[in-house]
């Protein structure tokens, strides 16, 4: 059964102490899983525990701000990028948690055109360092999936289809795609075909439900009902999480949803709890 989750993007900008008491919540609203937003590689103590205690499932998110970048020419940022991550999947092994998703390739607003030479440089740069990372996850324990962004954030890898071929020459059945709606809304020319490319390759290892304009699944113009038909048709058996962000939030709009943090949540639950609990009942 998938776990459904939220991103703690929802209620904070960063991961620290100000996110005590947020996992109960979430367990009370009914979510079965947590997702931790990694803007530092460890977990407040106070925080683990809470999250221990809840006994939610656990999903991590890069947080791949300016200077952490596997793809740099950089040879100092891509050990400080490498140790950055391996301290994450540290904690996700404490922690327990199923996967480790995001922009893991290469560090966030890192958008520009390369000549062909030194694009072929920056993609091998990704995938040696993707690949060094997939057998420290294998030891941890976490599994990895990249996740394609939208063109404002990055021109590194930004559709389905470029994703599954890093995995491909990255070569590790270890490492997987994370699929974010909002991002493919904006890059993908078939939004479903894309889907069923990455859940028919096997790839699938994490899911995002993000409408287009960031709020949560089931709002919006997406397709959702055909979108978690085809996962539940495929089998897909991981997370299956929202990420919408708080006002001022990465990608939170500046003409708000209209509803609170906490609206926003269960309106999101409602949605997942009635693709993936209701459905999979009949």
């Amino acid at each position: 059964m998938n776990p459904l989750g939220i991103n703690l993007w929802n209620w904070t900008n960063a991961l620290g102490s100000d996110c005590l008491g947020l996992p109960t919540k979430i367990a009370e609203m009914g979510f079965d899983a947590v997702e931790l937003p990694m803007t530092q590689p460890e977990v407040p103590a106070p925080l683990a525990e809470e999250i221990r205690k809840t006994g939610l499932r656990v999903s991590l998110c890069a947080a791949m701000s300016p200077g952490r970048d596997l793809s740099n020419f950089d040879p100092q940022v891509r050990a400080n990028t490498m140790d950055y991550l391996t301290k994450c999947l540290e904690t996700g092994a404490k922690l327990g948690a199923d996967v480790f998703a995001g922009p893991l390739y290469a560090g966030g607003g890192k958008r520009h055109l390369l000549p062909p030479d030194e694009a072929e440089r920056e993609w091998e740069l990704a995938v040696q360092g993707l690949r060094a990372l997939s057998a420290r996850a294998r030891e941890y324990g976490v599994r990895l999936a990249i996740e394609p962004l939208n063109r404002y954030r990055s021109s590194v890898v930004n559709t389905a289809e470029q994703a599954l071929r890093m995995a491909d020459d990255v070569g590790d059945d270890f490492l997987g795609i994370h699929f974010d709606t909002f991002h493919a809304g904006i890059e993908e020319e078939d939004l479903c075909g894309a889907i069923e490319r990455v859940l028919a390759a096997g790839k699938m290892f994490h899911f995002h439900a993000c409408a287009n304009h960031r709020g949560a699944p089931g709002q919006g113009i997406f397709p959702w009902e055909r979108i978690f038909g085809l996962l539940r048709g495929y089998g897909y058996e991981g997370h299956v999480t929202m990420e919408t962000f708080k006002p001022g939030g990465l990608d939170s709009g500046w003409v708000q949803l209209g509803e609170s943090p906490d609206e926003l949540a269960l309106a999101g639950l409602r949605c997942l709890t009635g693709a993936f609990r209701e459905k999979q009942a009949v």
